[in-house]
Parts: structure tokens; C-alpha cells; sequence
């Protein structure tokens, strides 16, 4: 099971998420049929969504991440709210959608390869129905790797010095294994000497390797307690699920054909043979009928 873990460490000094989102990673990497690169991209972003989400109070307040870059891949897209519910996107869904590759080129070997030299992380916060309420933050890429780029908001627009840990394994077939991430951060008011904030941002660079813990079959208090080390107590202070659900409906979607004339709408139908919405978040498909849309 998908989870969100929110401790306390170094006796109350500094806090931690642990997000694990492999199921949720999963059922992305279907529903879009993505590649392995893009399921990975997908999967640090939504693990990086989950993460600041550990801090909403309920399921109206979400968090929004858009990594935008110059490179192939051209944007990733996750959310999640204070329930839990995570949803997101990668445009293109596949880059052989996109490279015209000649004889002997080769794909991008890694996401920041394919998000490409510069662009920029857009946080959104908000709250669901309520668009007077949203604040949104835009920060320049430290490398296009996803995890960099979101510590990298956190320390310049938040002005929270932070250790982000995001990663994704793959099995050979390109199937995921383990997808999750790790944020620890000093609490305001306390005292965390440089030596403590050097050694966790070591071992999580360094040492971690979150996915393959993760399939090692590792707990979020394992993470938890080896990111610590012998320096002071940590203990769980919040639990939740974390799944994927997506926020639309059918209403939602005919509010997007109804804008359109009666003669566009024929149009459509004609070019197309049906009038049909796609949802760029769950990839899931509804058709209508010229008759209701102009009902609307």
C-alpha cells in the first residue's frame, strides 16, 4: 500500500516525509502508457507532490508541481491534495513520440538529459473550487532531475533549507518495482548544527538508494532511522494513504465542448466521428452527444 509518513527527528529539531508511491506510479505508467524514462520522471514528481503535501490539513488544499524544461521532455506534471490523492502527467507521454532519431542516436540516458539544459519548477497551492486562494511560486532548474529542482524551490522560495531524496525502480521489462521520496527539513525556532544538516544531506545523496530499499522491503521508519543515524530521537507523528484519484467528472468535461458553437461542434464530430474529452491527468475518454451539449 501507498503511504505518507510525517516524523519528527533529531528530538523534535528537524521533521520528515517519507511517500511511498509505487502503486500509484503504476497505475500512471498504464493509464499513459509511458516509457521507462517518463514513468520515472512522473514518479520523482509525484513523490516530490506527496511530499509537500505532507504538511496540508485536509483534502479541499492541494499542491500543484510543473517541471517545464527546453529538452524532449517538456514538462511533468503531479498533484496531490491533503487526502492523499495524487494524479499527474508527462507531455509527451513517450519520447520516440517526439525524436527523430538517425541511425546510431540514442535516447536521453537520463530525466535531466531529456528535460533539457534550462527551464523551471511552477508550485501551485491552493484550494479545490476556490481560485482566489491559489499561490504559485516559479523557481529556474538546478539540473532538470526532478529532486534538485524541487529542493532547490524549497531553499529559494520557501527559504527552507531542505533534503530531497526521489527515485524509481525499474524491472528489466520496464514494469515498476518501487517508486518514493524522502524530504527532511529544519523546524523552525531549533538549533540543527551544520555537522547534523552535512551528515543527512550525505547519507541521502550518497548512501540511501531509496528505491532499492524500497524493494529490499524496507519501512518508512527504517528510512527514517538510517537518514538519522545515532544523533537524537525521531518519532511518527502523522499516516495517511496515499492512491491515485483524479478530480474529473463528466460535468467537467462538457464544460470544455459547450464553448464551442453548434458548427464547430458538427465540425468535430465530422472530422473526427464522435465528441470526445480526454483527461490529460487519468487519460480516461468521454463522448457526447451533439443533443446534450446543446442542452448546456
Amino acid at each position: 500500500m501507498d503511504v505518507l509518513a510525517h516524523y519528527h527527528m533529531f528530538d523534535y529539531r528537524a521533521r520528515c516525509a517519507v511517500a511511498v508511491t509505487t502503486e500509484i506510479v503504476r497505475a500512471l505508467q498504464q493509464r499513459h502508457g509511458l516509457d521507462p524514462l517518463t514513468t520515472i520522471a512522473l514518479g520523482r514528481a509525484v513523490s516530490c507532490a506527496a511530499l509537500l503535501a505532507s504538511s496540508l490539513k485536509n483534502g479541499k488544499e492541494y499542491v500543484h508541481l510543473s517541471f517545464a524544461g527546453d529538452g524532449p521532455l517538456a514538462k511533468v506534471v503531479a498533484e496531490c491534495n491533503g487526502d492523499g490523492h495524487c494524479r499527474g502527467y508527462t507531455v509527451p507521454v513517450q519520447l520516440l513520440s517526439v525524436l527523430n532519431l538517425d541511425e546510431g542516436d540514442v535516447l536521453p540516458d537520463s530525466v535531466g538529459a531529456a528535460m533539457g539544459a534550462s527551464g523551471f519548477v511552477t508550485v501551485t497551492r491552493g484550494l479545490a473550487g476556490e481560485s482566489q486562494s491559489t499561490y504559485n511560486a516559479v523557481c529556474d532548474f538546478a539540473n532538470g532531475e526532478i529532486a534538485a529542482d524541487f529542493a532547490r524551490y524549497l531553499t529559494e522560495s520557501e527559504q527552507i533549507p531542505s533534503a530531497i531524496a526521489a527515485g524509481v525502480k525499474l524491472a528489466s521489462d520496464g514494469s515498476v518495482l518501487a517508486s518514493g521520496g524522502m524530504l527532511v527539513q529544519k523546524l523552525g525556532g531549533t538549533v540543527l548544527d551544520e555537522q547534523e544538516l552535512i551528515d543527512v544531506e550525505q547519507r541521502m545523496a550518497l548512501q540511501l538508494n531509496l528505491s532499492d530499499r524500497l524493494v529490499a522491503g524496507e519501512t518508512t521508519e527504517d528510512l527514517v532511522r538510517f537518514i538519522q543515524g545515532a544523533g537524537g530521537g525521531y518519532g511518527l507523528l502523522m499516516q495517511r494513504p496515499l492512491i491515485f484519484r483524479c478530480t474529473c467528472s463528466r460535468e467537467k468535461m462538457m464544460q470544455a465542448l459547450v464553448a464551442f458553437s453548434e458548427e464547430q461542434l458538427k465540425e468535430i464530430r465530422d472530422e473526427t466521428g464522435k465528441l470526445e474529452v480526454r483527461c490529460q491527468y487519468c487519460a480516461e475518454a468521454r463522448q457526447f452527444r451533439l443533443e446534450e451539449l446543446l442542452r448546456h
